[in-house]
């Protein structure tokens, strides 16, 4: 295996999502506090700003989707290379027992265990060289995490402030 390592601290990950649902908790409750101060005083919304709510709405849940998407994204190409490595390391050893097995049996099965177990191997290193781009792929998904959604994560916020 190479000497690549491709995780990060899912703990810092996940402790910023409880964050983030504490702030989510206390924007529902301010806007249903609002619609039933507005109920309760009898004032109408202006339908030009409920219109926008919606879309605004549509929106934030369009981005919450795609941050958890790439969240769940990251977290299978992380698992999936796991994966990928163990499933390598036992096929390269059953080619391997395999050859082995097959250079002390001198009939036609021992040349048939030979030819398996080359395959195998070769399998095995055709696996295996798959997570380089695996790795190059998780760092692309967690750059666009990193970047992207934090961007826009921060012009959400500075948006809702405002």
């Amino acid at each position: 295996m190479s000497g690549h390592k491709c995780s990060y601290p899912w703990d810092l990950q996940d402790r910023y999502a409880q964050d983030k649902s504490v702030v989510n908790k206390m924007q529902q409750k301010y806007w249903e506090t609002k619609q039933a101060f507005i109920k309760a005083t009898g004032k109408k919304e202006d339908e030009h700003v409920v219109a926008s709510d919606a879309d605004l709405d549509a929106k934030l849940e369009l981005f919450h989707s795609i941050q958890r998407t790439c969240l769940d994204l990251s977290k299978a190409i992380v698992l999936y290379q796991k994966r990928i490595c163990f499933l390598s390391q036992e096929e390269n050893e059953l080619g391997k027992f395999l050859r082995s097995q097959g250079f002390q049996d001198k009939t036609r099965a021992g040349k048939m265990m030979q030819a398996t177990g080359k395959a195998l191997c070769f399998s095995s290193q055709q696996r295996l060289a798959l997570r380089n781009p695996l790795c190059r792929f998780h760092q692309e998904v967690e750059t666009f995490r990193h970047r992207a959604i934090s961007d826009t994560w921060l012009t959400v916020n500075r948006m809702e402030q405002c």
